[in-house]
């Protein structure tokens, strides 16, 4: 039987949330839930217990304390010409959610493209908020009873950005609190911004019915299945720019990334401290990485790159063999390291800006696309 864990509290986001326990030994993706206004976090445990049983699931609750057992994301006055919220507490809402998202996906590894927010009512409205705002951080977002908020305009990213996002809009036809002219406009929204997105009417008001819960499980279970093996991908590290492509194809194939040399010549020689350009570095690296498409995400990679070859043996690997992304991280936090101050000599680590531009680029990858390994063959 599914239960919610004691209360833990993010240090980074200062949000407290509880996890669906038993959670999976080693888990391939993760849903984020939030409550209502007024609600708490064990408001959603029913829809926490039907989720994938691979799937890291975790509760939030509201950061504003309004009676014992009740929290909000930010406070609201209905009035006859509609919701009137503090915009301010929602702006920290949002901030302080895309911190913990990205807190939980780098202490569990799992990629935002295995990741999903949804929340009912105001809890919609904040998973709109993340997503619509930071969609390089998840794979989607669902509204249940919730609106986008017209306050979010001035942050939502460009379409370009929003490409890989998909979103489900759920609603009662009679809803008293949010009239379902709010899931009319975000469905009108979201085509003028190109979202992937589903909209769901239900009989019936302000509620999170038994037909809902089945459509959002079941919209859930779509985007969080695993992935059908494919074809491996050869990758290519170059100077000019960062491929992927067919193994053994004929095909140059697709630029994902700039190439060392414009990481060199860009970030990592204009005079600025190591950390600093390390920073960035990784910066530019996933604004170009976001643009990947969703089909090369957790695929199967193979490299014949030298530069590959020389991150497998800084990490201590010989010879040709598996380069895995816990062996990356351990490189990239070594290299770190060197940035505030420590002696490259004394981590083992080649020197020169042509080593450090293709670590980053290889962390990036790995994680923007999820890739557990890459395969290094001469």
């Amino acid at each position: 039987m599914k239960h919610l864990s004691s209360l833990i509290t993010e240090p980074v986001s200062a949000l407290d949330y509880r996890l669906c326990e038993p959670r999976p030994e080693r888990p391939n993706a993760l849903l984020l839930l939030l409550h209502g206004v007024g609600g708490n976090e064990a408001h959603l445990a029913t829809l926490a217990a039907a989720a994938p049983a691979d799937t890291l699931v975790v509760l939030a609750r509201g950061r504003l304390t309004l009676a014992p057992g009740a929290y909000a994301w930010f406070r609201v006055a209905f009035t006859a010409a509609g919701p009137q919220i503090a915009a301010d507490e929602a702006e920290q809402s949002r901030a302080a959610l895309i911190e913990l998202v990205g807190q939980l996906q780098d202490r569990h590894g799992i990629a935002p493209a295995r990741t999903l927010v949804a929340g009912f009512s105001q809890g919609g409205i904040l998973s709109a908020s993340v997503g619509l705002s930071a969609p390089e951080s998840v794979a989607g977002f669902a509204m249940l009873a919730g609106r986008i908020l017209p306050e979010l305009e001035p942050v939502i990213a460009p379409p370009e950005r929003l490409q890989g996002l998909h979103a489900l809009i759920a609603h009662g036809r009679q809803d008293d609190k949010l009239p379902v002219s709010w899931a009319e406009r975000a469905h009108a929204w979201l085509d003028r911004l190109a979202v992937p997105h589903e909209l769901k009417l239900y009989p019936g008001g302000h509620a999170l019915g038994e037909a809902m819960a089945a459509d959002f499980l079941a919209w859930t279970r779509r985007l969080l299945a695993p992935e059908v093996p494919s074809e491996p991908l050869e990758l290519w590290l170059d100077e000019q720019d960062t491929r992927l492509g067919e193994a053994d194809g004929n095909a140059a194939g697709l630029r994902v990334a700039p190439g060392v040399e414009q990481i060199v010549r860009q970030y990592l020689t204009g005079g600025h401290s190591p950390a600093y350009a390390m920073e960035a570095a990784i910066a530019g690296i996933e604004d170009e990485l976001a643009h990947a498409p969703r089909s090369l995400h957790r695929r199967s990679v193979h490299s014949r790159s030298p530069r590959l070859a020389l991150l497998a043996r800084a990490a201590g690997l010989a010879g040709p063999g598996r380069l895995d992304r816990e062996a990356v991280e351990q490189l990239f936090s070594r290299q770190a390291a060197v940035a505030l101050g420590r002696p490259a000599s004394s981590e083992g680590l080649p020197q020169g800006p042509d080593f450090v531009a293709s670590l980053l680029l290889t962390r990036e990858l790995m994680h923007h696309l999820d890739l557990a390994s890459i395969t290094l063959s001469v």
